[in-house]
């Protein structure tokens, strides 16, 4: 009965697209866009610390104009002071002329005013409007009993002064002579005269600059508030109570609602305090505008990345459809070489049962068997085990021997070394055919009525050659040589088949020594 052998067709294509080149693109983009996220949020960071850095530094500038303005209008009200002496604080023609010479040249809009000691204004340099008592002002009054009650030097609120007839707060100074209450000399600041400070700071449309009274009362504003506004109820005060300087983030105005980094500077030797406050949406602007100029950079490279993975997703998808489709010819050309060898050595058994049946000498007939028998175990070694270059000799060779030892009755002992080692296809068979020779020779010849025998096989590799040692305890290679015919012929022409040579000695027995090259010259494949 014919083996079946191993089938298979090619199996379809089931290429999938290959993941990791998209994966990689993923976890890179991951990454980049995390890294563009902390770069970003460090910029933020640091944008807002360069916003509250400025406003500290706008702060301090500003107090350093407050406290020369201050020291400027104090310097005055001395002078108006000292020339005032003892004479009577009236509205003579005398003092007011003295009173314009001491006081000098004072900044554009900023007005004096004397004071008796009744509050009634007697002189001022806004002219005779600001004449009269202050008696119908609640808040000049209340700067006024400050001043009568024995302080020396008051700041009004923003809005206090009533007469000047615009925003502005005033800086009074008491006049006594020993110890006895003589009147107020006064100077009007207005609130405008911040305004050319402030422009020239560039702190941005929606920043400001404050001036606060130690106790929290604005006292100036740019731009100028429309009320008196208390400012120690904010949640930046307190810290004016522990520090010379800071910021704080202000959420919410409570004169106009903007958000700002609003920062304070105490004015050196003076009751009051200088405010810068920045507005984040304007520190935050330059920062988005920078981010927009940074993302017009990275996110084309962001898109090249990407068409660059699906790109070479692409060439991998084709590159994995074509090694398949390889793979599968492969697979399809091994199924096929499978056949053909399984359909030959199925054909040689078909022979060898046409053999069997044919009316031969039965020496004839049973070597004829063995040498097909042979030639059909090359080609099932190579289908079985897909061996369709190189072949394996031990176990083929194995099979020969024992296949050869089962027909015989006499026990003979085999002794097989037999070195796992491959040689070229087109080797296999004759090497086969050259082992079945002499095997079959040691057992008709060496151990032919006899009750045991002993055969070792030897094959293994020698520098470059392959060595096959067959020795049997018979009688001799006498024996052998007197057998002649066509097993002689078969052994010298697959020897020389297979490029090598050998020889034939007595040792306690016969002795069939053969080497051949492993790798044969082009010729000898030919």
């Amino acid at each position: 009965m014919r083996d079946e052998v191993k089938t298979g067709l090619p199996r379809a294509a089931r290429v999938t697209r290959p993941a990791l080149p998209i994966l990689l693109t993923g976890v890179f983009a991951l990454v980049l866009l995390t890294v563009a996220g902390l770069i970003v949020l460090e910029n933020y960071r640091n944008a807002l610390k360069e916003g509250e850095a400025r406003a500290l530094s706008s702060a301090h500038v500003v107090a350093a104009h407050l406290e020369w303005m201050i020291e400027a209008s104090d310097q005055a009200l001395r002078r108006i002071e000292t020339e005032v002496g003892d004479r009577p604080i009236d509205a003579s023609p005398n003092l007011a002329a003295d009173l314009l010479r001491a006081v000098g040249q004072l900044p554009a809009g900023f007005q004096y005013s004397l004071l008796d000691d009744a509050g009634v204004v007697r002189f001022s340099s806004a002219g005779g409007d600001a004449l009269g008592s202050i008696s119908d002002s609640q808040n000049e009054r209340a700067f006024f009993a400050r001043l009568r009650d024995g302080q020396e030097l008051t700041f009004t609120r923003l809005l206090d002064n009533e007469r000047a007839g615009k925003p502005s707060f005033t800086v009074a100074r008491r006049i006594d002579r020993n110890g006895i209450f003589r009147g107020v000399a006064s100077i009007t600041i207005p609130n405008e005269s911040l305004d050319g400070f402030w422009a020239s700071m560039g702190l941005g449309p929606n920043s400001t600059i404050l001036i606060i009274r130690d106790d929290g009362w604005l006292i100036a504003r740019r731009p100028a508030a429309t009320r008196p506004i208390d400012l120690s109820t904010t949640a930046w005060y307190p810290m004016t109570r522990q520090m010379s300087s800071g910021f704080y983030h202000s959420p919410v105005s409570p004169i106009d609602g903007h958000a700002r980094i609003v920062a304070f500077w105490k004015v050196s030797g003076w009751p009051l305090i200088a405010l810068a406050a920045i507005a984040r949406q304007e520190i935050l602007d330059q920062f988005w505008r920078n981010l927009f100029s940074d993302a017009l950079v990275m996110l084309p490279l962001m898109a090249l990345l990407v068409l660059g993975a699906f790109w070479i997703n692409r060439l991998l998808y084709r590159t994995a459809v074509r090694n398949e489709e390889l793979e599968q010819a492969v697979e399809r050309n091994r199924f096929l070489l499978r056949e053909i060898h399984h359909r030959v050595k199925n054909n040689l058994q078909a022979v060898l049962a046409l053999v069997r049946l044919q009316a031969l000498p039965v020496d004839a007939r049973d070597d004829m068997t063995r040498r097909i028998a042979a030639m059909i175990a090359v080609h099932e070694q190579i289908y079985q085990n897909d061996q369709f270059e190189q072949v394996e000799v031990a176990p083929y060779a194995t099979k020969l021997i024992n296949d050869i030892a089962s027909g015989y009755e006499t026990p003979v002992v085999l002794n097989l070394r037999l070195q796992a080692l491959t040689v070229d296809r087109e080797q296999a068979l004759p090497l086969g055919m050259i082992i079945n020779e002499v095997v079959s020779n040691s057992f008709k010849y060496a151990f032919v009525g006899r009750q045991s025998g002993k055969l070792s096989v030897e094959l293994g590799e020698d520098g470059d050659n392959l060595s096959l040692v067959i020795r049997d305890d018979g009688p001799g290679i006498e024996a052998f040589n007197r057998t002649g015919g066509m097993g002689s012929k078969l052994i010298a022409n697959f020897v020389k088949q297979l490029g090598g040579h050998f020889t034939t000695h007595n040792d306690g027995g016969a002795v069939f020594s053969l080497e051949v090259p492993r790798v044969r010259a082009p010729q000898q494949a030919a």
